[in-house]
């Protein structure tokens, strides 16, 4: 074969290679034929469907089904918000008896305080107050030796020039 006959049969066998991929001359790509013809199939197979559920008792039951379904949408906001509600009325009230028995302890607090026996009871627990003729005690805790972490500064550790001096003869050393 000649030169002239192999560049030939390389330009055909390329042409028809492109054709191949397009799907033949004047047809879109193989990729979006099976594209078309899946969408034809579904389109199909949805027409059978409804014309199989469109014969008997059969469209009944799809409308009550859709019934159900909406009306299970439609209350299932408010029922929602009414189990809600409904927790956190129980926690207000939960809240509520707990802040009232506080106040009826705050209420017996009071009237012990307008008690004279209970004035004078706190008046010697914590004020240390003692009859004519009584002999308060008052015991104090042992002092502890905890350890030193840091010994105390000393005053010869400290400089003895100020902060800008120090500085300023600390970057002439370096500079030399």
């Amino acid at each position: 074969m000649s030169t002239r006959g192999r560049l030939q049969a390389r330009r055909d066998l390329r042409r028809r290679e492109r054709h191949r991929r397009r799907g033949g001359p004047g047809r879109g790509p193989v990729a979006l034929q099976r594209t078309a013809r899946g969408v034809v199939r579904a389109g199909n197979v949805c027409r059978s469907g409804l014309r199989h559920l469109s014969q008997g008792d059969r469209p009944l039951i799809a409308v009550l089904l859709a019934a159900v379904g909406l009306a299970v949408v439609l209350v299932s906001g408010p029922a929602g918000q009414y189990l809600d509600v409904s927790a956190r009325v129980e926690a207000l009230s939960t809240t509520a008896e707990a802040l009232e028995a506080a106040n009826e302890g705050l209420e017996q607090r009071r009237q012990d305080l307008h008690d004279p026996a209970t004035i004078e009871q706190l008046a010697r627990e914590q004020q240390g107050f003692a009859r004519p003729g009584e002999v308060p005690y008052t015991l104090v805790p042992p002092q502890v030796e905890r350890p030193v972490i840091v010994a105390p500064p000393d005053a010869t550790d400290l400089p003895a020039s100020p902060w800008y001096r120090r500085l300023w003869e600390a970057l002439t050393q370096g500079s030399d």
